[in-house]
Formats: C-alpha cells, sequence, structure tokens
C-alpha cells in the first residue's frame, strides 16, 4: 500500500514539474519574439551598427531567450537560427544563413556524435569506464582520482560533455550506495557527485578540439577572425594540454574543503567490481569500434601530413564501421543514441556566430564593452574580462549557448584591447568550461544537482572558488604558455 501511495505521489510530483516547465517555456517562446521585436525596432543603427548587424543581434537575442526558458527543443533552435536570420535581413542568402551547417567542424561534430553514439549501444563507455574505476584503492581519494582517469578516457571517445555525465550518473550512484547518508559518509557522497558527474565530465573535455562542443565554437571563431585555419585538431591540443593542472587543482581543493579525501570505502568497491564483471566479454565489433577509433585519432592529429580534413576523417571512420561483415552495429540503434537535436543546435549557433562577424556586430559590441575594461595592464584586464563573462552567464544553463553569444564578441574584443586575438580568445573562453559558480551553470552540473546528495549553497562553496582558481590558472600558466607557443598574449596579431 505504502509503494502505491509512492509512486501516486512521484506522479504527481512529475506532472507538476512538466506543467511547471511547460509554462515557463510558453512565456520564454513569447518574451523571445518580444525580445526580437523590441531590438529590431528599438535599436538605431549606425555608421558601426548597420541594419544587418542589428537584425543579427535581434536573432541572438531571441535564441538566448529561448535558450534561457527552454522556448524550444534545442535542436528546432537550431533550425530557427538561420530562418531568422533570413527574415529579419541580416543575410539574403541561403548559403549564408545556414553557414554553420557546411563547415568542416560541424562535420567532424556529427561524426563524432555517431562514433559516441556506437560507443553507447555496444557498452564499451560503460566497460571502460567501469574498468578504471574498479581498479582504484578502496578510498574516496583514490576513487575520485579513478573517476577523474576515467573521464579523461571517456572524453576521447565520447565528445558530448553531457553524455558523459549520464555515463558516469549510475556509475556514481552505485558508488554511494556503499555510503551512509551522514556524518563522513555524507561528505563522500557530496564530493563523488560533485566531482564524478559535474567538474570532471566539462574539465577532462578541454583539452581535445572534439570532446567539447563549445572548443569547437571557440575555434571556429579563431579562425574566422584571423581568415585563417589557425586551430585544427592538432594546434588546440598542444596549446590546452597544460589544461591537465586543473584536474589536480580540482582534486586536491575539492578533498580539501570537503574533508573526504581518506574516507574509506565501506566494504571496498566491490560494487563496481561486480557490475564489470557481469559484462561479457570483449566482442569482435567493440574491438573494431576501439581501433577505428584509435585511427581517427591518429589521422587528427597528423592532418599536417596527410592533408585530409577532420571531417573527412570522421565520416570515413563512420562508413567504415558499417561495412557488412565487419561489425553487428545496428543502424538503428545507434541513431536512436546519436543526439542529432545538440548537433542541430551547434549548427545554428556557428551560423549565428558567422552572422555576427559578417555583419560587424562583434565589432560593434566589442567596442561598447572595450571602455569598461580597467588599464590594468594585461594580466589585470583578463582577469576583469573573465569575471564579467562568468557573471554575465550566470543563468544560462547551455555551456554552448554560452559561448556561442560571447566568442565573437571577445575575439572581437582582442585588438581594441591590444591583445593577441588567439590567446586572448582561448583564455577568456575556456574559463567558461570551469563555470562552477552555480550548480544550474552548465547541464553536467545541473545532472549532479538532481541526484540531490548536495544542496544548492554547498555547490556554491566549492565551485565558486574553484572557477577562481582556473581563472587564475588561466592568467598565470596558460598565458606564459601561449606566449611560449608563439601566441604571446600582450602582442596583437596584425
Amino acid at each position: 500500500m505504502a509503494d502505491v501511495v509512492l509512486a501516486k505521489e512521484q506522479s504527481r510530483v512529475s506532472k507538476t514539474s512538466t506543467t511547471k516547465k511547460s509554462k515557463v517555456a510558453l512565456i520564454g517562446f513569447i518574451l523571445s519574439w518580444i525580445v526580437l521585436g523590441a531590438i529590431l525596432t528599438l535599436v538605431p543603427i549606425s555608421h558601426s551598427l548597420t541594419v544587418g548587424g542589428r537584425a543579427s543581434m535581434a536573432v541572438m537575442g531571441w535564441a538566448t531567450m529561448i535558450w534561457l526558458t527552454g522556448g524550444l527543443p534545442l535542436a528546432i533552435s537550431g533550425l530557427g537560427i538561420p530562418l531568422l536570420l533570413i527574415l529579419t535581413g541580416a543575410t539574403s542568402k541561403m548559403p549564408d544563413a545556414f553557414s554553420g551547417y557546411t563547415q568542416d567542424v560541424t562535420f567532424l561534430i556529427l561524426g563524432c556524435f555517431i562514433l559516441a553514439a556506437v560507443m553507447q549501444t555496444t557498452g564499451l563507455d560503460r566497460r571502460i569506464a567501469l574498468g578504471i574505476v574498479s581498479r582504484v584503492k578502496p578510498n574516496v581519494g583514490s576513487v575520485l582520482k579513478g573517476l577523474m582517469g576515467a573521464h579523461l578516457i571517456m572524453a576521447v571517445l565520447v565528445p558530448a560533455t553531457n553524455a558523459r555525465g549520464a555515463v558516469f550518473l549510475p556509475i556514481v550512484q552505485g558508488l554511494n550506495n556503499l555510503f551512509e547518508k551522514e556524518g563522513e559518509g555524507a561528505r563522500a557522497r557530496k564530493l563523488i557527485t560533485m566531482v564524478g558527474i559535474g567538474f570532471a565530465s566539462l574539465a577532462s573535455g578541454v583539452m581535445l578540439l572534439h570532446s567539447h562542443m563549445s572548443n569547437v565554437i571557440v575555434a571556429q571563431t579563431i579562425n574566422q577572425a584571423l581568415k585563417k585555419d589557425v586551430i585544427t585538431w592538432g594546434t588546440w591540443a598542444w596549446m590546452n594540454w597544460p589544461l591537465l593542472g586543473v584536474l589536480v587543482i580540482i582534486y586536491y581543493w575539492t578533498t580539501w574543503i570537503m574533508k573526504a579525501r581518506n574516507i574509506e570505502v565501506p566494504g571496498g568497491i566491490e560494487v563496481i567490481k561486480r557490475q564489470k564483471e557481469e559484462l561479457s566479454k570483449m566482442s569482435l565489433t567493440e574491438w573494431v569500434v576501439l581501433i577505428c577509433f584509435g585511427l581517427a585519432i591518429l589521422l587528427w592529429a597528423t592532418q599536417k601530413i596527410h592533408h585530409l580534413s577532420m571531417a573527412v576523417v570522421t565520416l570515413g571512420v563512420v562508413i567504415l564501421l558499417f561495412i557488412p561483415g565487419l561489425t553487428n552495429l545496428s543502424w538503428k540503434k545507434v541513431q536512436e543514441n546519436t543526439i542529432f537535436g545538440t548537433w542541430l543546435m551547434l549548427c545554428g549557433s556557428l551560423s549565428l556566430v558567422s552572422a555576427f562577424e559578417k555583419t560587424g556586430v562583434d565589432k560593434w559590441i566589442a567596442s561598447n564593452l572595450v571602455g569598461l575594461a580597467p588599464a590594468w595592464g594585461w594580466m589585470g584586464v583578463c582577469i576583469f574580462i573573465c569575471i564579467v563573462v562568468q557573471i554575465s552567464r550566470l543563468g544560462i544553463v547551455s555551456n554552448v549557448a554560452a559561448v556561442t553569444l560571447l566568442a565573437p564578441v571577445v575575439a572581437a574584443m582582442a585588438p581594441m584591447l591590444h591583445l593577441n586575438t588567439v590567446a586572448f580568445t582561448m583564455l577568456v573562453l575556456n574559463v567558461d568550461s570551469y563555470a562552477f559558480v552555480l550548480p544550474i551553470s552548465v547541464t553536467a552540473c545541473l545532472i549532479a544537482y538532481g541526484t540531490e546528495e548536495f544542496s544548492f549553497g554547498e555547490f556554491v562553496k566549492v565551485g565558486a572558488p574553484l572557477t577562481l582558481m582556473v581563472i587564475f590558472y588561466m592568467v598565470l600558466i596558460m598565458a606564459p604558455w601561449y606566449a611560449v607557443i608563439g601566441y604571446p598574449i600582450w602582442v596583437p596579431i596584425q
């Protein structure tokens, strides 16, 4: 009887939550059109802000409101952006409006999403994650290291932050079930959930171009600003590998503030080992998938030798996996796990970034913001801009949406501040992948928050100082590194 009552209550709560979200979405949908109309009619054009620029800004306002409120599904917003770019006069040509759908990098991500779906369909993603975590020592600090290591491997194989968070959700919940809900057990549960689902999902994806969609937008923005392909897969990896140090900071900061590093795991980690043992032996298909993924990574890294684009390599590997008789993959199952909606949103976002650059509205906004930057030298300016950016994006859950809004403006600010476009854009926007100020700032952290293992305030206590540490890490470690490899932030690109 109690189970029936509980089920009814859960159903009622679920329906209430759905109704509330629907109301917010409807209000957001209406407001998005009000914002669009207000910008088109109230913002005056000038020598620096053209009619097309104002139209691009209006579409950005529409998209921002949609993303903030969930006024439309992500996929539909991605399709709506090019449509509105044409209807508002931001561009008159269909190829220009849909430019985000035809770029090399968008097909890299599409292929990677399909490869990630293959991993999920075969269960290879979970097998790898369990294999790594099951080998650690039975204390919270070691478990955390195992989770971070697993995330780094999964970032190579599963190029979607939210998907990685979803993969680790059941693993983390299985670990949490080993601990009590009070005392040191509660501290352990909070720590493992925050890091294992939220922090590590994002921090592990910044080092490789294909591992995080925001990376793609940043790279494309830099390439568009400089009118040449400066950032490739190999360039991105070489520029950003020192960000591995942020994982070290995350480990020591979170274990110290939560006082949980040396807490023993009750009964060891037998649950995880049992889950791993329940998996069957690796099939021929799984081995083929691993080999093909390794081939793709090798070809991405050696692009300057063979000159094949990343898109060609990725799509070629996808076709290879579906050669009849080579694997037993079912396209029907794979396509069910492919996040096409997120891909459509990414394409729409890139179209909007391109429109900002072509209409000059990025420079118009940047010129108005540059005056706010203090005369503190490049180091002080970078810290100030990073903090302002983090404050300005607090209400945006989607990391991709936030970077879409900020990327063209940040890139345009660099020459106005007499700073290097590559280094400044990379430094400021990479901080957004560590937007841990609020649990609702990025989707992976929202997934972790949804487990109800920690409170809103507890997350802020851990996450906000961590984001500030990352900002200083970018300025003190990454900026000098960029200088060493040829992009000194204090020397503007002519």
